[in-house]
């Protein structure tokens, strides 16, 4: 299938961070799954090649490829300090996760490298959903144990995952509930998540429920903005987050993405 894009830079979308369970290969094929469905997915100019049987429509949606993406670019050309990666990374979008697979992968994310977090990712889906395809639900991981997920490479995330996994599976209607709630409230919920802090908290907010005033702040984001914001003065983690939040309001997701993706490539 081909699929004509428009403003879209699939390369800085899979790139930056956002997912896990894609894997690119040498000639910039990425293969994963969308909707229990594996995909291999690349892009030639305009086109989006899809090698696979999920839908366009998932496709579109999955990328927010509906979005027009003028404000967000607006924002980011009225900042000198943000015009070279808008430059570099035209096109990079924001991915509507599924919230479960948000929830679990940051939980897992949390002190840990993204190839680390890859091969985890792959183990619980060849080993807890039987397809490596497929990330296990809730109720998988629930029926599994702590012991399992250890072994499995979680380390002191295991209990983490597995009380939330039991959590969510007894408690579906919790992630429609976070998905409709205002941010603030949202927040509040998914950090009573064991082992979910500020910056988990953030990035499940934005990846999986599109909440974008989130402002996750790592310590790629925490380096990059007092840098270029105070002068590297110290400043907590929280007000950084506050800041991006008061400064770029609904925009502040996306701005984050390529400060983020901007530090971490070199560009900035």
């Amino acid at each position: 299938m081909k699929i004509p894009v428009s403003d879209f830079n699939l390369e800085a979308t899979l790139d930056s961070a956002q997912v896990f369970g894609f894997q690119k290969n040498e000639r910039n094929v990425y293969s994963g799954v969308l909707e229990g469905r594996p995909a291999k997915i690349w892009q030639e100019g305009n086109l989006l090649n899809v090698d696979g049987t999920v839908a366009e429509k998932t496709i579109r949606n999955y990328f927010d490829l509906a979005r027009d993406m003028r404000p967000v670019y607006d924002t980011l050309a009225a900042d000198e300090r943000l015009v070279k990666p808008l430059q570099e990374f035209k096109g990079l979008r924001i991915i509507r996760q599924n919230g479960w697979e948000a929830l679990a992968g940051f939980i897992i994310s949390a002190n840990n490298n993204f190839k680390r977090i890859q091969g985890i990712w792959r183990g619980l889906s060849r080993d807890l959903s039987h397809d490596e395809y497929n990330f296990p639900s809730a109720e998988q991981i629930a029926a599994s144990s702590e012991k399992k997920l250890r072994e499995l490479g979680l380390g002191y995330r295991a209990p983490y995952l597995f009380q939330t996994a039991k959590f969510v599976a007894a408690n579906p209607e919790v992630l429609d509930i976070i998905r409709s709630a205002e941010y603030e409230d949202a927040k509040e919920r998914v950090m009573a998540f064991p082992g979910v802090g500020e910056k988990v908290a953030d990035c499940v907010l934005l990846y999986g429920f599109q909440k974008y005033e989130s402002f996750p702040v790592d310590v790629w984001i925490h380096r990059i903005v007092r840098k270029l914001y105070f002068r590297n003065r110290k400043i907590s983690e929280k007000k950084i987050a506050a800041f991006g939040r008061k400064r770029w309001g609904a925009q502040a997701g996306f701005v984050q993405q390529f400060l983020f993706h901007g530090a971490r490539t070199g560009i900035l």
